[in-house]
């Protein structure tokens, strides 16, 4: 089948799926029965597998058809979705979007990008939810997510945001009292600031050989604002990320703790559901476009 000719049999594949039968789907698509079922005859042809059981009164999916039915709606979900996005640029683009993301990160990244949107998009509502807890976004109704990584497998869609670099760091206070580790072997007996509650230990490469160290601390916190502001109390050591690092250390309040030594950079991803609306759309391409590109400057 040509490649034209694949798609379009998907897409009709798609509708009979979510019309559940093939008369549905010919009245869906303004085409006779013989049309669909000849499309998704070809299209079993070309994969070589049945993809449904059918007859004149049921219709059900094959083991093969319902792994396969992802991808033909997945396309058709896509297909609509970039039609909605272009008739929103025909006109002013208006709906509302609702969007999660940490305290910290969000007014660090997030929150100057979502200035920067509104003021191109106003007719756009911005429903903004900013905390650390993990939330079901179809059960919230929440259109756009933004979390670190690794991310567990699931139903949901993420797109990297931002790459950000970490590094190891304490404040003059802190060296001055407990000293500054020589090694990767000393790091095991400093304090720590410990982010998040769950971290038992750190790994990182010393002259590009993996290394785990434990972490421990009489600080242990689940907010990155308060990382932040304990370290640079000395109450220990951390490993930060380059955005609440580099104006520290730039007027001296903080100190890089063994700069040879890497850490595993923060990967920043925006999560969303299979399906999302042209005005949430339009945010994830903006945020994408605008995050990243901040963050490289």
């Amino acid at each position: 089948m040509p490649l034209l000719d694949e798609l379009r049999a998907m897409a009709v594949f798609a509708t009979v799926v979510r019309c559940g039968s093939f008369a549905a789907a010919a009245r869906e698509l303004g085409l006779t029965r013989a049309v669909v079922s000849h499309h998704v005859g070809a299209l079993e042809a070309r994969l070589g597998v049945p993809l449904a059981q059918r007859s004149t009164r049921s219709f059900s999916l094959t083991p093969a058809g319902e792994a396969f039915r992802v991808h033909c709606e997945r396309l058709l979900d896509e297909a609509h979705d970039g039609l909605r996005g272009m008739e929103l640029l025909r006109a002013e683009p208006r709906g509302e979007v609702r969007l999660t993301c940490s305290h910290h990160f969000g007014n660090k990244r997030i929150l100057p990008a979502l200035l920067a949107f509104r003021r191109r998009y106003p007719a756009i509502r911005l429903h903004i939810a900013m905390g650390d807890a993990n939330i079901d976004l179809v059960q919230q109704g929440v259109d756009l997510a933004v979390r670190a990584g690794p991310l567990p497998d699931s139903n949901l869609y993420a797109r990297p945001l931002v790459h950000e670099a970490t590094m190891l760091c304490a404040s003059p206070a802190y060296v001055r009292r407990f000293g500054m580790p020589a090694s990767v072997e000393e790091l095991r007996q400093h304090r720590w600031v410990v982010y998040p509650p769950s971290q038992r230990s750190l790994q990182v490469r010393d002259a590009g050989r993996p290394v785990d160290v434990p972490v421990h601390g009489d600080v242990v916190t689940d907010s990155a604002v308060s990382r932040l502001a304990f370290v640079l109390a000395g109450e220990g050591i951390a490993r930060l990320p380059a955005y609440d690092a580099a104006a520290p250390l730039a007027a001296g309040e903080l100190v890089r703790v063994l700069p040879e030594v890497a850490t595993a950079p923060l990967d920043i991803f925006l999560v969303h559901s299979r399906r999302i609306g042209p005005s949430a759309r339009l945010l994830r391409d903006f945020l994408l476009d605008t995050v990243s590109e901040n963050a490289a400057a």
